[in-house]
């Protein structure tokens, strides 16, 4: 049911706010996602994918925030593809163009900011409903991803418009 890939960060419009929506374990996050999915008052905009942050810290674009364990993103998608923003291994070309994205600045408690861009995407994520082929390993890069099957999806990006993601080619 969870549609569960480890290193994946599914996009969709957040509709619980990770910072403050917290949850144990990815199968929690999972259930809370399913749980939103099913209540009445949420048929607008249900929940329909997922990502939740395993690790102490974890690194993202986002560098206005410090993501931290316990992070359960409720997300929607209107599309009826599967968006992402991230998936997989980080090519090289990526770490190199985001190695100072949380190198400088301050956390929230005052510290140094530090943390370097990891190998993999350090999320684990889901689509309800969705079937993962886990022997497919993915790659993310600067502008998209590339399967190990050939397959490709231009980044979705939660900062840009719809118009402007389907400028630079990701799916509606």
């Amino acid at each position: 049911m969870c549609g569960e890939e480890p290193h994946s960060d599914p996009g969709g419009e957040a509709v619980a706010w990770g910072l403050t929506h917290k949850t144990a374990s990815a199968a929690e996050c999972c259930e809370r996602c399913a749980k939103h999915a099913a209540d009445p008052k949420n048929a607008g905009k249900q929940c329909n994918s997922w990502v939740f942050c395993y690790l102490p810290q974890c690194w993202s674009l986002d560098t206005g925030h410090k993501h931290t364990f316990g992070e359960c993103w409720l997300k929607w998608q209107a599309s009826s593809k599967t968006l992402y923003g991230q998936r997989g291994k980080y090519s090289d070309e990526f770490r190199r163009r985001h190695k100072n994205a949380h190198l400088f600045g301050q956390n929230v408690d005052g510290s140094p900011r530090n943390l370097s861009v990891p190998t993999h995407v350090p999320w684990t994520g889901g689509v309800i409903g969705a079937t993962v082929d886990l022997s497919v390993e993915w790659q993310t890069g600067p502008e998209g991803m590339t399967s190990s099957s050939g397959a490709k999806q231009v980044n979705w990006r939660a900062w840009e418009s719809d118009e402007q993601n389907k400028k630079r080619g990701a799916l509606p």
